[in-house]
């Protein structure tokens, strides 16, 4: 298996069924997203753009000629919060290994790679995100020393006309 960097040439198609196959394998775990063919070519679009902005890198597991998997890698990504004060920080956006590859240490060694390409870039602070439904990603996280930044929770509201009662004032920040 071969870690390299992702070859615009060769890669494309490769790069193109494992995006499929990942957005197919969360709309599983979330049905109000779509299905990977139908956004296969808007979420490649946004990949590449993203590492332009933010000098990323799309790193690929071949074997062989096929495609096992992909990371992308933002090395330059700024808060946006201004509570945050314009924290600087690394993000891994996407990690995936297709099916007939998974259990074969293919997402370590892309995690791996992701850090070192990361690390050599000067980035201190490595940021991922995960469905909190994808337990294998979470546990290959956590066990490369990621750990809870931001927890975001999420309820879904009936249609019934059932109301809160909200009082006027408020800040809309929760400081609890």
């Amino acid at each position: 298996m071969d870690i390299r960097e992702f070859d615009f040439t060769s890669d494309l198609e490769g790069v193109r069924t494992c995006l499929i196959e990942l957005q197919d394998y969360e709309c599983g775990l979330d049905s109000r997203m779509p299905a990977g063919v139908e956004v296969v070519d808007p979420l490649f679009a946004e990949m590449m753009a993203r590492c332009a902005a933010f000098n990323g890198r799309i790193l690929v597991a071949a074997a062989g000629p096929e495609i096992a998997g992909y990371v992308t890698v933002l090395t330059r990504v700024e808060s946006e919060d201004v509570e945050d004060g314009g924290l600087a920080y690394g993000l891994v956006t996407d990690l995936m290994v297709r099916e007939t590859f998974r259990n074969q240490g293919v997402g370590r060694r892309l995690l791996e790679a992701a850090e070192a390409y990361a690390a050599g870039c000067g980035v201190r602070w490595l940021r991922v995100e995960v469905l909190a439904q994808n337990h294998g990603a979470r546990g290959l996280y956590s066990s490369f020393g990621f750990s809870e930044h931001i927890v975001s929770l999420e309820k879904k509201l009936s249609s019934t006309g059932n109301r809160s009662r909200v009082q006027a004032g408020g800040s809309g920040r929760n400081p609890v």
